[in-house]
């Protein structure tokens, strides 16, 4: 009786054992898909800074409050909840132009840049783009947007629906165009 009660006893040991271990086992699998599904960020920075460069040639300065980074998402992001502020470069490291907005978001494996809420390009010329949204594709060095835009250049103020530019907004082309203003200077 003592021998069987042993190996009873040695069975619900052992299968408590293997419950343990497999249910341990579920329960990290649950905790990394539930981090790989979720929007949870895997890395906080703040006082973010970010650089390209190009042929040892500095080419763009990022710089953002806080940074969130998520690597494990499908689709590898970093959210800038506070915005950025970017600085374009020319070859003799020049700013060409900069860009701000209170949020972006980067896909980092397309190198896509979505840029939301006052977002403001300044070109070397001194011309201003305001809109809402604006998307900037690093690959292409363009940016452009399907919402409305003002330009606003030292001659006149350009509104429409739309528009691509080159990434230092040297070049653009206005979609929609729904009003010319323009600026008169006062010979006072």
């Amino acid at each position: 009786m003592l021998k069987a009660f042993t190996h009873i006893k040695s069975i619900v040991s052992l299968g408590a054992v293997l419950f343990l271990i497999f249910a341990c086992e579920n329960e990290v699998a649950k905790v990394q898909s539930l981090a790989r599904d979720e929007r949870i960020p895997m890395e906080i920075q703040q006082n973010f800074k970010l650089m390209y460069s190009d042929s040892t040639f500095l080419r763009m300065e990022l710089r953002a409050p806080i940074a969130e980074s998520y690597p494990q998402l499908e689709n590898p992001q970093r959210e800038f909840k506070k915005g950025i502020k970017v600085r374009f470069l020319d070859a003799d490291g020049l700013e060409s132009s900069s860009l701000e907005s209170d949020y972006a978001l980067q896909l980092i494996n397309k190198d896509l840049w979505e840029a939301r809420g006052n977002v403001i390009v300044i070109n070397k010329k001194g011309e201003r783009l305001n809109t809402e949204k604006l998307f900037w594709d690093n690959r292409k060095e363009i940016i452009y947007s399907d919402e409305f835009v003002k330009i606003t250049t030292p001659n006149e103020i350009i509104m429409g629906e739309g528009f691509q530019a080159d990434q230092n907004f040297e070049t653009y082309e206005i979609n929609h165009v729904s009003g010319i203003i323009n600026i008169e200077e006062d010979d006072a």
